[in-house]
């Protein structure tokens, strides 16, 4: 889920040596290699995100199936650390077609997800506009749908042994077990020193250790009566908040 700590995570994982990606992929959202090529913001943004030209794009999305495509991006990229053996396709809004994603590749997925005031007081950061009521009236249904579309994917997967749910709330208040069952997941062995993440590679991780702060700043930015009002209007989500 976008703002869930989904690029906290990607750094955790750039801190094991051979492991490495570039910005957000996109691919398991069109309905074949050929026509992700068009499928925008993510073909737009995939060459720039992973340091491959137009025609090195091209040939990914010529590739004969899904591991054929990720073999290719990550020999073409020139974001990647010289020494990656794997890569990872970081891309929250997979989580509205987890199903699929299951389906397109038998690798290990990890959902991050949110206290839904979390989430809204995320968005309500970058809307940077003043007055709460009129941007919630306006916003709000939209983000109840979209949250209801991820929302009903991931319950409907959650308990797949190919699927770890891990909420922004357990990594920050509970990070040791939360980081040896992240990791474990995907195969890997957790180390202390990950956690002292370093090589930073986007701005908007605020942070270069885990941090609690992140996980409940709606706490002190929403008032108690805006908090009750997304509690009350996004209680059928229930299994995302953290109390």
């Amino acid at each position: 889920m976008e703002h869930s700590g989904t690029t906290l995570i990607s750094d955790l994982f750039r801190q094991v040596p051979g492991l490495d990606a570039g910005f957000e992929v996109g691919v398991m959202l069109a309905p074949d290699l050929r026509a992700f090529r068009t499928l925008d913001p993510y073909a737009r943004n995939l060459p720039g995100g992973w340091g491959i030209t137009e025609d090195e794009f091209d040939a990914c999305c010529a590739a004969p199936d899904l591991p054929g495509f990720y073999h290719r991006l990550r020999a073409a990229s020139r974001e990647l650390a010289p020494d990656t053996r794997a890569i990872f396709d970081k891309t929250p809004r997979y989580i509205s077609r987890l199903a699929h994603c299951l389906g397109q590749t038998p690798v290990p997925h990890v959902v991050a997800h949110k206290d839904p005031r979390g989430l809204l007081y995320s968005d309500w950061k970058r809307a940077r506009v003043d007055d709460f009521a009129a941007w919630y009236d306006d916003y709000g249904p939209k983000k109840h749908r979209y949250v209801g579309q991820c929302y009903a994917a991931w319950a409907a997967r959650a308990e797949s042994p190919r699927v770890l749910s891990l909420g922004l709330e357990a990594l920050a208040f509970d990070a040791r077990r939360s980081l040896d069952r992240l990791f474990a997941h995907v195969g890997l062995e957790f180390r202390l020193d990950y956690a002292l993440m370093s090589g930073l590679r986007y701005r908007n991780t605020r942070a270069n250790v885990v941090s609690a702060d992140i996980a409940l700043e709606y706490r002190r930015g929403f008032t108690p009566d805006q908090q009750a009002l997304i509690a009350r209007d996004f209680a059928q989500f229930d299994r995302w908040f953290y109390e």
